[in-house]
């Protein structure tokens, strides 16, 4: 079973981040996740997850 992404869950997760969107932004960002999950063009976990990047970018520091 594919995750179906939505609006309020894109919001939460960005905004956990300190990250505010436009109005409507979440839909349309909700929408093209959704396509890209059903299409199979999401490979890699950071892209399907937005807090995984954030993740993804504190492993790649410089130490």
């Amino acid at each position: 079973m594919t995750k179906q992404w939505n609006s309020e869950t894109i919001e939460s997760m960005l905004a956990a981040q300190g990250i505010r969107l436009a109005p409507g932004r979440a839909e349309k960002i909700a929408a093209a996740l959704n396509a890209a999950t059903l299409s199979g063009s999401l490979p890699l976990e950071f892209e399907s997850d937005p807090t995984g990047y954030q993740l993804a970018l504190e492993r790649c520091k410089a130490k």
